[in-house]
C-alpha cells in the first residue's frame, strides 16, 4: 500500500516543478507579468470564474458541442465503415474518396462549410462530426474487413442470414477495432471544438460567451492572460477526465480484453 502509494504522487512531481518554476519566473520578472500571469492571479479568476457560474456554463457549453458533434460523426462513420467493411464492390467503390478527403487537414474545411452551412452552431456541429467521422470510418471498416473468413463461414454452418452474421460474428470480432477508433474520434472531436470554437466563435457573453474556446479567443484579444491560462487549465483538466471516461466505456464495451 505504502508502495502504491508513492507512486501515485510520482506522477505530481513534474507538475509541481512547473508551477515553482512558473511561480518563481513571474515573481522575478515584474516588466513581463502582463504575459506571465503569477499563480496567486490566476488563482483568484479561477475562483471568481467558478463561483458566479460562467465557467462551468462556458465548460458545458462546448462538452455539450463536443458530444453532439462526436455523436454525430461516430454513428455515420461506423455505419459506413460497417457497409465498406462487408461489402467488397462498396469498398472498391467509395474507398478511395474517402481516403483522400482524410488527408484535408480538420480546419481548412472551414471556409467551404462556412458557405454550406453558415457561421453558426450547425458549422461548429458539422465541423466536429467531421473530425470524427473519419476514425470512425477507417477503424470500423478495417475491423469488419479483418474478420478472419473462417469465422464468417461459421454463419453459413448455422444458416444465419446477412444481418444475423453481422450482429452475432462480424461486429464482435472488430468491435475492439472500433471502440479504439472511437476513442481516436472522441480526441479528434474535442480537439476540434475548441479550434472551431476559437476560429468561428461568435458572441462574447458575460465575459466567457458559448464555449470556452470562445472565451480564449476573446480574452487573447482583450490581453486578459489571467483568463487564457484559467481556459487552458480548464480545458486540459475537462480533457483528461473525458478521455478517461470514453476509455471506461471502450473496456466496458469489450470486458474480454482486460487482462
Amino acid at each position: 500500500m505504502r508502495v502504491f502509494k508513492t507512486r501515485r504522487w510520482r506522477a505530481w512531481v513534474l507538475p509541481a516543478l512547473l508551477l515553482a518554476l512558473w511561480a518563481t519566473t513571474s515573481h522575478y520578472s515584474a516588466s513581463n507579468r502582463a504575459i506571465l500571469v503569477p499563480p496567486a492571479v490566476v488563482w483568484h479568476t479561477l475562483w471568481h470564474a467558478v463561483s458566479d457560474g460562467s465557467l462551468p456554463a462556458a465548460l458545458a457549453a462546448t462538452v455539450v458541442r463536443a458530444f453532439g458533434g462526436l455523436l454525430l460523426g461516430a454513428l455515420s462513420g461506423a455505419v459506413l465503415g460497417i457497409i465498406l467493411g462487408t461489402c467488397r464492390l462498396a469498398h472498391r467503390l467509395f474507398s478511395p474518396t474517402f481516403n483522400g478527403a482524410q488527408q484535408i487537414a480538420l480546419f481548412a474545411w472551414i471556409p467551404l462549410l462556412s458557405a454550406w452551412v453558415g457561421t453558426g452552431e450547425g458549422l461548429k456541429i458539422t465541423e466536429i462530426a467531421l473530425g470524427a467521422f473519419f476514425p470512425m470510418l477507417l477503424s470500423t471498416r478495417e475491423g469488419c474487413a479483418k474478420v478472419p473468413e473462417a469465422w464468417r463461414e461459421v454463419g453459413l454452418l448455422l444458416e444465419l442470414g446477412r444481418f444475423s452474421t453481422l450482429r452475432r460474428i462480424i461486429l464482435p470480432a472488430a468491435l475492439p477495432t472500433i471502440m479504439s477508433g472511437f476513442e481516436t474520434a472522441f480526441t479528434i472531436a474535442w480537439l476540434g471544438t475548441i479550434g472551431t470554437e476559437y476560429l468561428v466563435g461568435t458572441g462574447y457573453v458575460n465575459g466567457f460567451g458559448n464555449g470556452l474556446g470562445i472565451y480564449l479567443a476573446a480574452a487573447r484579444m482583450y490581453g486578459d492572460m489571467d483568463k487564457v491560462i484559467v481556459g487552458v487549465l480548464a480545458l486540459a483538466l475537462a480533457g483528461v477526465l473525458l478521455n478517461r471516461f470514453i476509455a471506461a466505456l471502450s473496456r466496458r464495451a469489450t470486458p474480454w480484453l482486460l487482462p
